[in-house]
């Protein structure tokens, strides 16, 4: 929708953006239910995990490593290099923007319908080496794609790849951290490996694609995600199967 919008000026993407999250608001404010916080449950019986011991698990550094690639990928580059790569380089006018981020999402909505089932029979590791490994592959082709639907293909395929390691990749932690306990910093360090791959990705692309091509820039975007899965081929499984 953004994509198509802008063909009316850059500005009202962000308008129509600012005004669905006005509604989303008041969506919240009026449909959630106010839960006062004496009435919750209690969270689990042990003490919380502190960070030095999650630290010492392999599946949890191999979580680190893949929150920020992913976080470099799905959430930085995908969101800046790739609607600049369509518009810039394949002259395909601003709606191809749209395009390329509404393919991703729906290729990876589409295999978020089974992956988590998938998780849970075949085990974390299976599912996140797979989506490492696709959504590495397909980004570092789009750089070297000239043709909008070629493009648009590496796109899908990535945002299949990316819906493979999701929802593995959180259950993965909260394996490490089990039923019992709590883990508030653990989960905080794991989101902002993510988050500061979001923030350093786009910029060292973009940076790349500058002085060296947009090849470069996403060849190097894939190559992280494929040593993320290389990191997970070294970890334990967390997933244990019920007896």
């Amino acid at each position: 929708m953004g994509g198509l919008l802008a063909s009316f000026g850059l500005r009202v993407p962000f308008l129509a953006y600012a005004a669905a999250l006005v509604l989303a608001a008041i969506v919240v404010q009026t449909q959630l239910s106010h839960v006062p916080a004496g009435s919750r449950p209690e969270g689990g019986t042990a003490p919380p995990m502190e960070l030095r011991d999650a630290l010492k698990d392999s599946a949890y550094r191999a979580g680190l490593f893949s929150s920020f690639a992913n976080g470099w990928a799905t959430f930085g580059v995908r969101m800046a290099t790739v609607p600049l790569f369509a518009v810039a380089a394949l002259s395909a006018g601003p709606e191809s923007a749209g395009w390329a981020l509404a393919v991703f999402a729906a290729a990876n909505a589409a295999a978020l319908t089974f992956s988590g089932r998938l998780a849970d029979s075949l085990g974390r590791k299976p599912l996140m080496i797979t989506g490492l490994l696709v959504t590495g592959s397909a980004t570092a082709t789009i750089g070297f794609t000239h043709e909008l639907p070629w493009f648009l293909a590496a796109t899908a395929v990535a945002g299949i790849g990316s819906g493979l390691l999701g929802p593995a990749q959180q259950a993965a932690m909260a394996d490490v951290i089990g039923n019992q306990r709590s883990g508030g910093r653990v989960l905080a360090v794991f989101q902002m490996t993510a988050d500061s791959g979001a923030i350093i990705g786009p910029v060292l692309a973009g940076v790349l694609a500058d002085r060296l091509g947009y090849g470069w820039a996403f060849g190097v975007t894939g190559g992280i995600l494929i040593a993320a899965a290389a990191g997970w081929l070294l970890a334990r499984e967390t997933f244990q199967r019920p007896r």
